[in-house]
């Protein structure tokens, strides 16, 4: 079966109607032996199809899902139960129903979601291959991260990677604010620092939920609204230099706002070598992943090559 996860939860036996807590493995989202009981938000590392890291089972579509299940021990009266469903409700688990077989592989939306996120992200190499980026879901908390790891120094891409994991990961665990942000990205600074195999890198990330953002930067890499006549560049304000990695960075925070466009993260890749108006104007065209792979191709040169390395990703409001 490979990787999976498993729910905790109480429910009745389909064949005696005794009721018990069953263990129910199941395979939708990042598996990695998590185990969760009804009401916990699943964690989700998204989207689906970037070339690396490459770590999810399908794309998170959100809404009431129907995932099907494998029961660990029947039931401790008749012996019975081997399947089960399992129902997510925008990302967290909300009801199961053990069943006397197993039936399926495959989840299914029963309900689509209301004002929730959908990304897509692409990284792919210039010259030297040190772009990162990472993405992560909770219920509906989403995080967001992109690094850059710096040029004409030992251990850029170990940095970027390092942070951008980092930031995702806590992310996922929980909601911090802007201030919050910048404290734990200066901690992480130390942190770099004093590790030997990285270098330095720029940071951004970006928490989204419920139809608001906010988050961090340092450096360089950026963060943009895609608004319908507009951009709005919410790293404006950053600190280009030091970098994450050497001791002395300066984040800067990203005020809680409305989302009220495209959410577009990226490095100097795409931000240095692309206009203002082709950003916008591709950013805005057709579904996320037909945007990325635009935006992608507006920096690639004839022969195919990239001036630097690109990491982006970009997420819009959808149900």
């Amino acid at each position: 079966m490979g990787l999976f996860d498993v729910v905790i939860a109480r429910a009745d036996c389909p064949g005696c109607g005794h009721s018990q807590e069953w263990r129910i493995q199941y395979k939708y989202g990042r598996c990695r032996q998590h185990e969760y009981r009804l009401g916990d938000a699943l964690c989700w590392f998204d989207p689906p199809g970037r070339p690396a890291p490459l770590e999810d089972d399908g794309e998170n579509v959100g809404g009431l899902v129907a995932v099907p299940g494998f029961v660990e021990t029947g039931c401790s009266r008749c012996g019975q139960g081997e399947g089960a469903v399992l129902r997510f409700e925008n990302n967290v688990a909300s009801s199961v129903e053990i069943r006397s077989s197993v039936g399926g592989d495959e989840y299914a939306q029963l309900e689509r979601p209301s004002g929730w996120m959908r990304f897509w992200s692409r990284r792919v190499a210039g010259s030297r291959n040190e772009d990162r980026l990472d993405l992560s879901c909770r219920g509906d908390r989403w995080t967001v991260a992109v690094a850059d790891g710096a040029g004409g120094l030992a251990g850029g891409a170990a940095a970027a990677s390092t942070a951008a994991g980092a930031m995702v990961a806590l992310g996922a665990e929980r909601e911090l604010d802007p201030d919050s942000w910048c404290e734990r990205i200066r901690r992480l600074d130390g942190e770099l620092e004093a590790e030997p195999r990285c270098g330095e890198t720029t940071l951004v990330v970006v928490q989204v939920s419920q139809g608001e953002l906010w988050g961090a930067s340092v450096g360089d890499s950026g963060a943009l609204v895609v608004e319908l006549d507009g951009l709005v560049d919410l790293t404006s304000g950053q600190i280009r230099k030091p970098l994450v990695g050497s001791g002395a960075c300066s984040p800067v925070g990203i005020p809680r706002r409305p989302l009220t466009g495209r959410l577009l993260v990226a490095t100097d890749g795409l931000l240095k070598y692309a206009s203002w108006a082709t950003l916008g104007a591709l950013a805005r065209t057709g579904d996320v992943q037909t945007a990325v792979e635009a935006l992608i191709q507006a920096v690639t040169l004839p022969s195919g090559n990239r001036p630097d390395d690109v990491a982006v990703v970009l997420g819009e409001c959808v149900g």
